[in-house]
């Protein structure tokens, strides 16, 4: 599988690699098919380090854990240049000396760093005993791919993609909720299959990008989350203005970029309602229009509508005004 980074030891290390999606025991957040190194020193047996890490065409997940007395330096070699990255302190500190520069920065539990690295290495030294740092790469001939929220995310870093030197943001504090956020995209429950990893990957990036984005301009979680809603209630009313009715479930989510239940916690917790309820709402709103402002035959609005026929529209749009489609027409012309 290929790599956007290799890491090197001060000191000799002896490997063990496991099969893909087989986790070494000091694996914290398994990495659905991730390729796993765990690294012993012979000379020194408290010592425990693995790198978890998986890579498709969009980007590259890794994740290092360890375990050591004494600290040490690691070095990130990068394989490709330019590479935006995120690193993120999940336990542990560490320093980082700028390259030529007498600037170095401190990585603190909860840090995250948006960068942009055209070097080939990078030595972080680690300082405590226990750490665990992740880094998400994203080639930059990628970043159409991810969505406009990592494009302005790239513009906050300053330079352009063939701009050469590095360029780091500055550090963000990251709250518990996009912690959490952010173990949900790189280690999800029930995935089996590199096709459906990839879809979840590519689908919540964009989210933590957002978020990210926000952290920045020092906005946290909740206002990303309103942001989010607002897009998706602003995309279904574009829908409607355009096309007579709002766009299906299935649209909304590939717009958002959200997943599932993303979309239902919003829902509930913005609208009291679900997804499917609002659009089904919206959508018999629609209909009621259509049969006020036209003289179409019920049938063909059903059919307009994504019904079968007639019969198939009557229950929802009963259960929705009290009344059938028919009824409701009679009901406007006999005013």
């Amino acid at each position: 599988m290929p790599q956007a980074f290799h890491i090197t030891f001060p000191f000799e290390v002896v490997e063990r690699r496991y099969r893909p999606g087989i986790h070494a025991p000091l694996c914290t957040h398994p990495i659905p098919l991730a390729f796993t190194i765990a690294y012993h020193r012979p000379t020194l047996s408290d010592f425990r380090f693995v790198r978890q890490y998986y890579a498709n065409t969009l980007l590259t997940v890794d994740l290092l854990e360890g375990k050591c007395p004494d600290p040490f330096t690691l070095i990130i070699h990068q394989q490709n240049t330019p590479t935006y990255v995120f690193a993120v302190m999940l336990e542990g500190s560490a320093r980082y000396d700028h390259k030529g520069s007498q600037k170095s920065e401190t990585l603190l539990p909860g840090t995250v760093y948006f960068a942009r690295l055209c070097a080939t290495a990078y030595p972080i030294r680690l300082l405590e005993n226990t750490c665990r740092m992740l880094f998400i790469a994203v080639h930059a001939a990628q970043l159409a791919v991810i969505g406009e929220d990592f494009d302005e995310l790239a513009d906050l870093l300053g330079g352009s993609a063939l701009s050469v030197g590095d360029h780091f943001s500055p550090p963000i504090q990251a709250d518990s909720v996009f912690m959490r956020r952010l173990i949900r995209l790189i280690s999800p429950e029930g995935i089996k299959r590199r096709k459906d990893f990839n879809e979840h990957l590519q689908q919540r990036l964009s989210g933590v990008c957002s978020a990210i984005k926000g952290l920045l301009r020092g906005k946290g979680q909740h206002h990303y989350d309103d942001e989010t809603l607002e897009k998706v209630l602003a995309h279904i009313s574009e829908h409607e203005y355009l096309h007579g009715q709002p766009p299906t479930l299935r649209a909304v989510l590939k717009h958002a970029r959200a997943s599932a239940d993303k979309l239902e916690q919003l829902f509930g917790e913005k609208l009291g309602t679900t997804p499917s309820a609002y659009l089904l709402g919206r959508r018999m709103e629609a209909v009621r229009k259509r049969l006020l402002q036209t003289d179409d035959p019920v049938y063909k609005v059903a059919m307009d509508f994504g019904y079968s026929d007639a019969a198939a529209l009557n229950k929802p749009f009963k259960r929705h005004f009290g009344i059938s489609p028919g009824q409701l027409r009679r009901q406007y012309r006999n005013g």
